[in-house]
Parts: C-alpha cells; structure tokens; sequence
C-alpha cells in the first residue's frame, strides 16, 4: 500500500474524529444552556445563589452552598450523554446512558431511616441490589407495574418510602432512582432529564422541597 495513500487515510479519519469532537461538544453545549435556562425557574425555591460550571463537556453543574430549608446545601447536575467521543458514546449508550439530571442535597438533619428506589437496569443503578441486601436491607413491593426496585432500613421508611416514591415520580423526567440517607449526601434523586416545555422546573423544584420536608418528618 502506498505511503501517500496510508497518510490519506490517516488525515481523513483524523478530520473525522475532529469534527464528530466539535459536534458533539457543540451538541451538549447547546442542550446545555437550554437546561440552564429551564433550571432558572426553579433553583430560586431551593438557594437564592448558586455557583456554574461544566466538568468536561458532558457534565453541567450548579451548587448551592447556602440552600433553603429542607435543604443545607444542595448541588443539581446535568449529566449528558459522552457526545464528542464517538466510540465511548456507543459504548454508554449500549449500557443504557441517557441525558440524565441528578440532585443531591444535605437536609436540615440526617433522616431517621435509609431508603433506595431505582431502576435496576440504569447505567448508574445496576449495583444497587447487591449493595442493599449486603446491607441486610429489606425489601419495599411496589406497585406490579412499577419498573424501580426499593430497599429500605429503620421502621419509618416502611411507611414513608411509597409516597417519596410517589412524589418523585411525579416531578417531571422519568424516575430513576431516588436515595435517602443517614450520611451525605442524605437526598439523591435521578430523572431522565425532563423535557423542559412540557415541564416547568418550578413544579420539580416544589416536589424535591416536599420531599425532603418528608424525609425529615418523624
């Protein structure tokens, strides 16, 4: 094969890759602002001030370090999917990675009981089975035609954990795993991220501020 020939292939896959980068990065940029705008109108219900940045380009991060009661403080993040690099994107899509956003908070006070709802088959959830019944956690039913799984410790939790369920589900994306815990952070919750016309921020916002008033309740 000729020399000339084998440095063709070369540049070409190089200005491929290159420009599949600069798309994809745009791609998540874009989404991105979009997120931040619908984001706007419901992070005032949870922290007046909140500080902004990207972790690469496949993450979008805002944390608040003063929050509203329920909450201390509180950090929402958009994780999107690795668009700028082809082959780890078609490998976390296989895996079942979707634009996904995650809020994690400190409550006022840790919670009196531990809860985990999830869906077994989310790309960051599939290990949350072994975790919970090696931490001798018991088994909450849920409705039969509910795709989550939810393990719970301490007495309140076997009443608490439906309506937490519940609310969240409720909230906008579609739920993926809701967290409730003794140590930090004490509330974490997963929606595919939402679409955000047909879903106001401020509407998820109030349910997370329930919810975490819930998780408090004795």
């Amino acid at each position: 094969m000729p020399e000339s020939f084998v440095w063709t292939i070369l540049v070409v896959v190089a200005i491929l890759f290159l420009g599949w980068f600069a798309l994809g990065t745009q791609r998540n940029v874009r989404k991105g602002d979009v997120v931040l705008r619908w984001l706007k109108g419901g992070l005032p219900l949870v922290g007046d001030k909140s500080t902004m940045r990207w972790l690469g380009s496949s993450v979008l991060e805002l944390k608040i370090a003063k929050a509203k009661s329920p909450f201390r403080t509180a950090e929402t993040l958009a994780v999107f999917e690795p668009r700028d690099v082809v082959l780890l994107w078609l490998l976390e899509r296989a895996r079942g990675r979707r634009d996904t956003l995650i809020f994690r908070a400190q409550l006022q006070s840790a919670p009196a009981f531990e809860l985990d709802a999830f869906d077994p088959r989310g790309w960051m959830t599939q290990h949350l089975e072994s975790g919970a019944k090696k931490n001798h956690w018991k088994r909450l039913t849920l409705d039969g035609t509910s795709p989550l799984m939810a393990y719970f410790s301490g007495d309140a939790a076997a009443a608490a954990g439906k309506p937490l369920i519940e609310l969240a589900g409720r909230a906008g994306g579609k739920l993926v795993r809701l967290s409730v815990r003794k140590s930090l952070p004490n509330l974490e919750v997963h929606w595919l991220l939402p679409d955000a016309e047909k879903y106001p921020a401020r509407d998820l916002f109030l349910k997370l501020r329930q919810i975490g008033e819930d998780a408090l309740k004795p």
